[in-house]
């Protein structure tokens, strides 16, 4: 499994960076990377964010597996994903992931989000969780896992907190 950055929070993330190494397409986890879990809020300084992207060309989407909500900002999403399972992206959004070199993947959880990013060959960025109080059962077990695996995959991956 390959973390091409790992980073504290989404805002931490050097987007210029990769807009000029030709990133942009971006896809967002949502629950407990960019907003707490079963939200409907996009914080302020995320909106902007997008704004940003949105302003410099970029194609942004929430990929979740979370369930189907309505958001305070006009965004593409899918919910219920999958992921690590990368058919049901891959169907939605066949015309944006054709140069895989231009994909980044932006997630909390190595086993869910960095997975899916790396079957489908994007470039992945993890965070940190907004909140690890607040997440399914099953949420709680991976992080166990994440824990013993991630300071194997730290070692090949760029560190930025």
């Amino acid at each position: 499994m390959k973390v091409h950055l790992s980073v504290c929070k989404v805002t931490d993330i050097d987007f210029e960076s990769l807009l000029q190494k030709g990133k942009s397409v971006f896809l967002f986890d949502f629950d407990n990377t960019i907003s707490f879990w079963k939200s409907s809020e996009i914080p302020k300084d995320i909106v902007q964010l997008f704004e940003l992207l949105k302003s410099r060309g970029a194609m942004i989407f929430i990929v979740s597996n979370g369930s189907s909500r309505k958001l305070n900002y006009e965004i593409p999403a899918i919910w219920r994903a999958m992921k690590p399972l990368t058919w049901k992206v891959k169907l939605k959004l066949r015309n944006f992931l054709r140069e895989k070199d231009k994909v980044v993947v932006v997630g909390d959880q190595l086993f869910t989000d960095v997975l899916f990013g790396n079957l489908l060959g994007a470039y992945t960025i993890k965070v940190e969780p907004l909140d690890l109080k607040r997440e399914f059962l099953s949420t709680k077990i991976l992080r166990f896992f994440e824990r013993l695996v991630f300071g194997r995959v730290r070692k090949n991956s760029e560190k930025e907190h």
